[in-house]
């Protein structure tokens, strides 16, 4: 039976909080993101996923600092981001829940092609037409389809939503499009400070080739074992959560997964549920030293 401390005491190998793995250099943020496939940039509660502002302090629970621009971590973080997306090494945008997620480029194939739609250029409209994309979204993609492209102000006056007034209305239709995958942020500046966004058709075109070829199946596929590998035990709620997958197709991967002896049931210390893991997952005491070092050197 495994305890949550044992659990936890992997996660910080694989999400890199500990101080020996800790991230220090935008070339080992790169590697980061690359290796643990997608996380989030600044936050991760109930360990959903690894964070990249987690590996920049070597912790497992850091505390967030009260004066941001001088902490050394952050700053790390946010050139990160930066440099990253400027030099196309990942995908950065509201992915998630809703908060920034990095994806490396191996897996962002695999999470648009579970957009399951069409890689038309006007495929907006359709969405629009059924209800799926709100009017002032429609209005960014009008605008980012004759010319990308555009930094904010550009893209606000382009749409007619440059009016302060509308700023609320213009930031949720840009949280939308990025959940949806249709723009991306490929760029800031910071004098005056302002984002630059293009469509996400134009800016990972080869990418998007490679999700063509995908069935929605291998894809969900894909983005779960790497969860799993990340994060040792899981169940299907919190995929559910995390994803937002529908909970009957969560519950036939799952069990697919442990037919091919990929995962296991497992239980876990004073839960009442028995939970999934990963077949070669270790079950002896995490505190030898010999056990974390042979663990370090065969994960991500």
């Amino acid at each position: 039976m495994l305890t949550w401390d044992q659990i936890e005491s992997l996660r910080d190998l694989t999400y890199h909080r500990t101080a020996q793995d800790r991230v220090c250099t935008i070339a080992q943020a790169r590697r980061f993101v690359n290796t643990v496939g997608f996380c989030f940039a600044f936050t991760a509660r109930n360990s959903e996923l690894p964070c990249l502002w987690h590996a920049a302090c070597g912790e497992r629970h850091p505390l967030y600092p009260e004066h941001t621009h001088s902490d050394p971590a952050i700053g790390l973080v946010w050139q990160a981001k930066d440099d990253l997306v400027r030099d196309r090494s990942i995908y950065y945008g509201k992915a998630l829940k809703s908060r920034p997620t990095m994806i490396s480029l191996d897996f962002f194939p695999s999470f648009y092609r579970l957009l399951d739609r069409p890689a038309s250029p006007d495929q907006f409209l359709a969405d629009f037409r059924a209800g799926a994309l709100s009017p002032a979204a429609r209005r960014i993609m009008e605008a980012l389809s004759q010319r990308s492209p555009l930094v904010t102000f550009e893209l606000k006056m382009q749409s007619n939503m440059s009016h302060p007034r509308k700023r609320a209305e213009f930031d949720r239709a840009m949280a939308e499009l990025q959940m949806k995958m249709y723009v991306v942020k490929i760029d800031e500046f910071y004098d005056p400070f302002t984002f630059l966004w293009d469509l996400v058709s134009l800016r990972f075109q080869p990418e998007i080739e490679i999700a063509r070829s995908l069935t929605l199946e291998t894809a969900r596929e894909n983005i779960l074992k790497q969860y799993f590998r990340l994060l040792w035990v899981s169940d299907a709620a919190a995929c559910r959560r995390l994803f937002n997958w529908p909970m009957e197709v969560v519950q036939t991967l799952l069990v697919q997964l442990q037919q091919q002896g990929f995962l296991r049931r497992v239980k876990v210390e004073n839960e009442r549920k028995e939970v999934y893991g990963l077949v070669d997952m270790p079950e002896s005491t995490l505190h030898r030293r010999s056990n974390v070092s042979s663990i370090r050197r065969n994960r991500p």
